[in-house]
């Protein structure tokens, strides 16, 4: 039985650029926290050619970013009240690169895959600090190794 609900934020950004690129934040309210319970990343289309990778990054921002453009979480349980957290596509001020919580190399060529659920009670944390503070969230960013136009899906789960 799960003790807490569920939820999953979806983003399909565009990469373009071999600089880390911030494609996605969860930030939570105030007063609560939240744990980001796993990570899918999938990628698209691309004529990038083999050799290429992309790497993904979880991390804390590295200056006090805002979000702008929110994504409606999907509850798993469909009752499910709507989330406390807030889950972000564009920033007026994008989150950079902080303290770096996990990385995965992942190919970058059509179709590769990569889906993370760190163990039970190992979860990465999302402080109780809202949008536009210092410190607040978990932001994915990816790096490509070559300039070619990939989108890729990225999946959040958190709990709270």
């Amino acid at each position: 039985m799960a003790l807490s609900d569920f939820y999953t934020g979806i983003v399909s950004p565009t990469l373009a650029a071999t600089t880390a690129t911030a494609c996605c934040s969860v930030v939570a309210g105030t007063t609560v926290r939240l744990w980001v319970t796993g990570i899918r990343v999938e990628v698209g289309q691309t004529t990038a050619i083999a050799g290429n990778d992309l790497l993904f990054t979880l991390a804390r921002p590295g200056n006090t970013m805002t979000g702008t453009t929110t994504v409606t979480p999907n509850p798993h349980d469909f009752s499910a009240p709507a989330s406390i957290g807030t889950f972000y596509s564009a920033w007026s001020t994008a989150p950079t690169v902080g303290a770096i919580l996990a990385r995965w190399t992942v190919p970058q060529t059509t179709g590769s895959a990569w889906t993370e659920y760190p163990p039970t009670l190992m979860e990465w944390q999302v402080p109780a600090i809202a949008n536009a503070a210092a410190n607040a969230g978990l932001h994915v960013f990816c790096t490509p190794t070559v300039v070619t136009s990939t989108p890729v899906t990225i999946d959040v789960i958190w709990s709270q």
